[in-house]
């Protein structure tokens, strides 16, 4: 056997060994981390709808999914099917859409940067501890699914496979409302390049998506609620300043740091060895990596679109901001993408350097994931501990319920995955358990009004 040949076997066994391994990692970090925030309301509703409602359903009945139908029936179905048991399986699920996103990632940017850095920057951007929520919550694991695979698709129109790039990239353009800025943020990657023929191709399944996402909203009134009618150019003007500061602030200022050393603080025993492992493992055996390549302007101009596009999205609706902590960190996956690019493509070529950065980023990971894990458990117990209490059973109807307790988690200080904060979860959980006309979580924002309790953000009285 030539040497050629015989190096190419070795770098195709050595690629399939270090993703075995992140597979193993993931599951490590998912399996336990369960349920978590709107997971239960949806599963309190999914249990009402028949058989031919899921299949044939009413943009009046399942709301904001309507807009996502692809990832309603891919990953939905779990809601309607395994309801609050089984959780191994929606866990399950989860890491496969996070091992599959590494690897799409990782093939998009093997087309800009070598192979070692560009497995460093998939896993980077699948498992960035700022948005922590779309490794655990299953919700919003499509938030990195998603653009994974827009990204891939990408990867095969640049190399002239039409007929498989162009129907992954309409799925994923369909399966959720956040693909607009990727789609369209991408196809600057092949204006810059003067692709005009595979930028316009990359481009029309985001128009037609946005069509889409319009004709429902003036068809169907009420279902789409996320852009706000009511902004003034003024207002959106003054949002669109407002996200890159609250951005900026979350992912590199105070916010950030706090969340990294919360985070460790979390870490167990048994993760703390897996890191200190890992992190000498990739000392002793990392020889070298390859040199800082030349910046690609396209690739950049690319990422910045998608990140500014993001921007405008979210000032249009007038609802987020960018935070490090609870379930809206979601929002920031969009610049995870830019901020991981910019750390692997300037990481100083030693492995000194490697070895420093899984330290830095590997010890929030695995803290995070134990955070999850724990809260879940509490969770559980606590959901057990009401379905068994019979004075629960007891109140009368007309009595209104007042629950203490158990709002968020506390990542530190700072109050992180939400439970009994939400009205609609509180239903969800308790409606089977008590006949209490009325069941009221003690949250931070509830006043008392003339003998009334008030719930200024969601309007509960």
């Amino acid at each position: 056997m030539s040497k050629v040949s015989s190096y190419g076997i070795k770098v195709i066994r050595t690629d399939t060994y270090v993703f075995v391994a992140v597979i193993f990692l993931t599951i490590y970090l998912i399996l336990g981390s369960g349920l978590h925030g709107d997971d239960y309301a949806v599963i309190s509703g999914a249990q009402k709808v028949s058989f031919y409602e899921y299949f044939y359903p009413s943009p009046d009945k399942i709301g904001a999914s309507i807009f996502n139908l692809p990832n309603y029936y891919l990953f939905r179905w779990t809601y309607f099917t395994l309801g609050y048991d089984y959780q191994i399986i929606y866990d399950l699920i989860k890491v496969f859409s996070i091992s599959l996103s590494v690897y799409l990632t990782y093939r998009f940017f093997t087309d800009y940067l070598q192979k070692d850095r560009a497995f460093i920057l998939s896993i980077l951007f699948c498992l960035y501890p700022l948005h922590d929520t779309t490794s655990y919550w299953y919700m919003t694991f499509t938030y990195v699914l998603i653009p994974s695979l827009i990204l891939f698709s990408h990867h095969i129109i640049r190399n002239n496979k039409y007929k498989i790039g162009a129907p992954i990239l309409l799925i994923s353009s369909f399966a959720h409302y956040s693909s607009p800025p990727y789609v369209f943020g991408l196809a600057v990657i092949f204006i810059f390049e003067k692709k005009f023929k595979k930028a316009a191709i990359f481009a029309i399944p985001g128009f037609l998506y946005v069509a889409y996402y319009f004709w429902i909203k003036f068809n169907y009134a009420g279902v789409e609620r996320r852009i706000n009618t009511d902004l003034s150019i003024l207002d959106f003007l003054k949002k669109i300043l407002l996200q890159p500061i609250s951005f900026i602030e979350s992912a590199l200022g105070p916010s950030y740091w706090l969340k990294a050393f919360y985070a460790i603080e979390s870490i167990s025993l048994v993760s703390m060895i897996i890191v200190a492992v890992i992190s000498v493992f990739a000392f002793l055996k990392v020889k070298k990596i390859s040199k800082i390549p030349l910046l690609s302007k396209s690739l950049l101009a690319g990422l910045v679109s998608v990140l500014i596009l993001s921007f405008g999205m979210y000032a249009l609706t007038g609802l987020y901001s960018h935070s490090a902590f609870n379930l809206g960190n979601r929002s920031t996956v969009y610049g995870s993408l830019f901020i991981a690019f910019l750390l692997v493509t300037f990481l100083p070529a030693n492995k000194k350097s490697v070895a420093f950065l899984l330290i830095v980023f590997l010890a929030p990971v695995f803290g995070l994931s134990d955070h999850w894990k724990s809260w879940n458990t509490n969770q559980k117990i606590v959901i057990e501990n009401i379905r068994n209490n019979q004075d629960l059973k007891a109140i009368e109807h007309d009595s209104t319920l007042i629950i203490t307790g158990n709002i968020y988690s506390k990542l530190g200080s700072y109050a992180h995955i939400e439970f009994f904060s939400m009205p609609w979860n509180v239903r969800a959980i308790f409606e089977d358990s008590t006949n209490a006309k009325n069941i009221v979580a003690l949250t931070p924002y509830v006043v008392v009004i003339n003998d009334y309790l008030i719930d200024p953000k969601f309007g509960g009285k």
